[in-house]
């Protein structure tokens, strides 16, 4: 379809940004079947045929005739900014983008002014739960990797927030985006939505299995030198022999580490010196794992994986892009993440550590990785998908599975207790459901209730939950409505699981009347708003058994029989709680890593959680009447935050002043915000720099 067959549909500013001639199939079907009508769709096709350009075609089109807003949800707040910086091409016709991925007890008010809103479901569900103003202008929802609805974690909050948008607006067009689904008519019926579905790809994709020291593609074989026995080491440097770029997913971080690591050892020309020191300059004090990936870089291979600050991690995006690093070992999220194309995209294996034990991976995450294979803007012919077989067992089963095998179906996750407790508070808090039979009729409407609102205990388990946080004394029920407490309505606006925030009120009751850091930085370790807890290794077993032993009789749980089921995860909170109190006790990330083993990335992450959850505990005390507690936790709340013992809290509230400065600061006598109203300038400009020290002379005479 040309694009000029539609300039009439089309807001003729918005036209003549179009600098294409042709639509691509996808996007020709959607408009066939009424995309510019606005009519709900599902695009099911590969990455990079140009889904999003049917979202924005319908998008531009309602926003310029409207003058409402379309909404654009991802999976991570890495995709929302990626995704924003796309859309603010079109500011030059005035359409103004905003990005929303942060703190998620803020209305974030200026959203009201934009007209594109780029957010995580998460935040969008946030957003919900503060009844934004700006609700009733969302003319065009649009949902990225919707088959994410099918993930444990996710799903649920995708699942109902795409609930909400249709009961409560009634002329919305929602549009669901997703390379591959395994039931795409039962999920589009759903949307009440037409179902567009093409397999064209702007570079072909073509899948191979490794074996025997060659690539086995449908149609040719390929011999590739051996190296070391290795069946990646070889695909790896067959790859930069071509002059190509690979990704590599590994099952595990420490795989995409020591496979990064062997690639660069086989390389001896170093090309990548500035970019290396870059690396090691991102964190404060470089670790073990900084060094490595640092001297990764400098040959042009990397691995990325959660452990790795954010800083790194985009350092490693962005000169993959730019063809400087040739090879990236990561783990799986990275196929959800960014967009980083590669000419082959090698699966180490097709193997993860469960449950079960070692398990074959779905069929929906293969095509996500697969689907990064091939690189328009470098005018690939095709792009490699290469799995990994180890015999011929596998050989035939990967054959089957995955190069002939078809994506599992979608099911909903929204059925799983403490979700359904989360789901019902949040819209009885938020008002959008305030009698029994509403809140039925809700989840009849969900994917949920689409697929098991036939079966017997369907209405039973919503009115159990419904039940449990009446008991949870979060709901009240009169003869023709719900209610939510006071408190009730605060635990939805902060986010937190009612499973999560019952124990954090109940363990206000079971502390003494002296407050210790340790014993209730351990309940908040222990919640379930922390999981996953950091994992055990070996030598964590003494150190945690001696430290348990001297706080055993302070802490506000028990410990578990040490063999019950339960003993095992209680050391990995435990482990998580004395990771903590290392940061807290300015231990740096360096030695957190060598003592701990935990990576700096993963430091950030537990820390941001433990400081959002500390938060929340302080204002659930507020509510509570625990008045009393409010001071020690925020105190706690902002050592988490800066990782600094209590005698810097006076220190670290000026503006520029972190845990390094205020430590010298401290050290050199100067303690209190008096003694540095009182210091001259050129005392504080020897241990702060000039520039610093004259900011916190402003900040002292306000």
């Amino acid at each position: 379809m040309l694009v000029s067959s539609i300039k009439d549909k089309l807001p003729e500013k918005f036209f003549k940004t179009i600098e294409f001639e042709e639509f691509r199939p996808s996007q020709s079907k959607a408009i066939d079947k009424g995309l510019l009508e606005s009519k709900n769709m599902l695009i099911c096709s590969p990455t990079a045929s140009g889904k999003t350009f049917v979202a924005e075609l319908a998008g531009i089109k309602s926003i310029i005739e409207t003058g409402g807003k379309m909404i654009y949800i991802v999976p991570l707040k890495s995709l929302a900014t990626e995704k924003a910086e796309e859309f603010k091409k079109y500011e030059e016709i005035g359409i103004k983008t905003a990005v929303s991925i942060g703190d998620p007890e803020s209305k974030d008010p200026w959203l009201a002014n934009a007209d594109i809103i780029v957010c995580t479901s998460e935040k969008f569900d946030s957003l919900l739960r503060h009844n934004i103003s700006w609700l009733n202008k969302i003319k065009v929802a649009v949902f990225d990797e919707i088959h994410l609805i099918n993930d444990s974690n996710r799903g649920p909050t995708l699942e109902v927030i795409i609930t909400l948008l249709k009961t409560l607006l009634n002329k919305i067009q929602i549009i669901g985006l997703s390379a591959t689904i395994g039931n795409p008519k039962e999920l589009s019926d759903w949307l009440e939505g037409e179902l567009i579905q093409d397999s064209w790809r702007p570079v072909k994709l073509i899948q191979g299995i490794y074996a025997d020291e060659e690539i086995n593609f449908e149609k040719k074989v390929i011999p590739v030198e051996k190296i070391k026995n290795d069946a990646t080491l070889s695909l790896a440097l067959d790859t930069i022999n071509l002059g190509k770029q690979a990704l590599i997913f590994c099952p595990t971080k420490k795989s995409a580490q020591s496979t990064a690591k062997k690639i660069s050892n086989l390389i001896k020309s170093e090309l990548n010196k500035d970019l290396s020191s870059k690396i090691k300059s991102a964190a404060g004090v470089p670790t073990m794992q900084c060094e490595e990936l640092s001297d990764c870089v400098s040959k042009g291979i990397a691995f990325h994986h959660s452990g790795l600050l954010s800083k790194q991690k985009k350092i490693v995006e962005e000169n993959f892009k730019n063809n400087i690093i040739k090879i990236i070992c990561c783990t799986p999220t990275l196929a959800m993440g960014v967009n980083l194309p590669a000419f082959r995209v090698i699966m180490k294996s097709l193997k993860r550590y469960g449950k079960r034990g070692m398990d074959w991976i779905p069929v929906l995450e293969y095509h996500q990785m697969t689907g990064r294979a091939g690189r328009p803007k470098f005018n690939d012919s095709h792009g490699e998908a290469i799995s990994i077989a180890k015999d011929n067992s596998e050989f035939d089963y990967i054959n089957e599975s995955y190069l002939r095998g078809s994506a599992e179906n979608l099911t909903s996750k929204l059925g799983v207790e403490p979700i359904l407790r989360s789901v019902i508070l949040s819209l009885v808090a938020s008002g959008f459901v305030i009698k029994e039979e509403k809140l039925i009729e809700f989840f009849s409407n969900t994917f949920y209730g689409s697929q098991f609102g036939n079966d017997f205990g369907f209405k039973i388990k919503i009115l159990s939950a419904l039940s449990d946080l009446e008991k949870f004394k979060f709901l009240k029920r009169t003869e023709t409505s719900i209610i939510p407490t006071v408190v009730g309505k605060r635990v939805s606006e902060l986010y937190i699981y009612p499973d999560a925030a019952f124990e954090i009120i109940n363990n206000f009751e079971k502390m003494s009347n002296i407050f210790e850091d340790l014993p209730f930085l351990h309940s908040i370790s222990s919640n379930l708003e922390m999981s996953p807890w950091l994992s055990l290794q070996k030598k964590d077993y003494e150190y945690i058994d001696i430290s348990l032993s001297e706080i055993e009789d302070k802490l506000i749980n028990p410990i578990p029989y040490q063999w019950d089921y339960e003993y095992d995860e209680f050391l990995r909170k435990t482990k998580t709680c004395f990771v903590l109190n290392e940061w807290i006790n300015e231990s740096n990330e360096k030695e957190i890593f060598e003592n701990y083993n935990v990576a700096p990335g993963l430091m950030r992450d537990i820390s941001n959680k433990c400081e959002w959850l500390l938060y929340g505990a302080a204002e659930l005390a507020k509510v509570t009447g625990n008045l009393d507690k409010v001071s020690d936790i925020t105190k706690l709340k902002i050592r988490i935050k800066n990782g600094i013992k209590s005698e810097l809290l006076p220190l670290i509230r000026l503006k520029g002043i972190g845990r390094v400065r205020a430590r010298r600061l401290f050290g050199s006598g100067l303690k209190s915000l008096q003694n540095l109203k009182s210091a001259n300038i050129e005392l504080l400009s020897d241990i702060l720099g000039e520039k610093t020290a004259i900011s916190v002379k402003k900040q002292l005479n306000l």
